[in-house]
C-alpha cells in the first residue's frame, strides 16, 4: 500500500525536516505527524510519542542516517526508519550500511525527485 492513505492511523515522527517532506505527507488524514530536532531524540521522547516510523532526511548538517539508526537503537525504537534523499546510483549500500550497526530495523529509502526533493545539507 503507497500513498497518503497507507499512513492513516500512524505515529510519524519526522527528524530535522525540510519544507519537502511535510509537504509529501499532505493529505493524510488520522496521522499524528510530530517533528524533532535530532538533538532531540531521547528514550523519554519515543516513549511519549510511540512513532510507528521516524522520517528523515538521509543526510543533515550535523548527522547522517547511520547516526540516527544507532541512537534508535540505543533508546529501543522498535518502528521502521525511512531516510529521504535525492535519488542515488544505488541505495542498496545505504541499506546494506544501516543493516549493519541496526539488523532488525524496518529501514527503506525513499527518493524523492523534482521539487519533492530536499535540499543539499552542505
Amino acid at each position: 500500500m503507497s500513498g497518503p492513505g497507507a499512513l492513516s492511523g500512524r505515529r510519524i515522527l519526522v527528524v530535522e525536516t525540510t519544507q519537502s517532506l511535510p509537504l509529501a505527507l499532505q493529505g493524510t488524514t488520522g496521522t499524528q505527524v510530530t517533528v524533532a530536532r535530532y538533538a532531540e531524540i531521547t528514550r523519554k521522547l519515543l516513549d511519549d510519542l510511540c512513532p510507528d516510523i521516524v522520517i528523515a532526511p538521509l543526510i543533515a548538517q550535523d548527522h547522517d542516517i547511520l547516526d540516527l539508526a544507532l541512537l534508535l537503537r540505543n533508546t529501543g525504537f522498535a518502528g521502521a526508519l525511512r531516510a529521504f534523499t535525492r535519488p542515488l546510483p544505488n541505495s542498496a549500500i545505504i541499506r546494506a550500511e544501516v543493516a549493519s550497526i541496526y539488523p532488525h530495523l524496518d529501514f527503506d529509502v525513499i527518493e524523492l525527485s523534482g521539487p519533492m526533493a530536499p535540499k543539499r545539507p552542505y
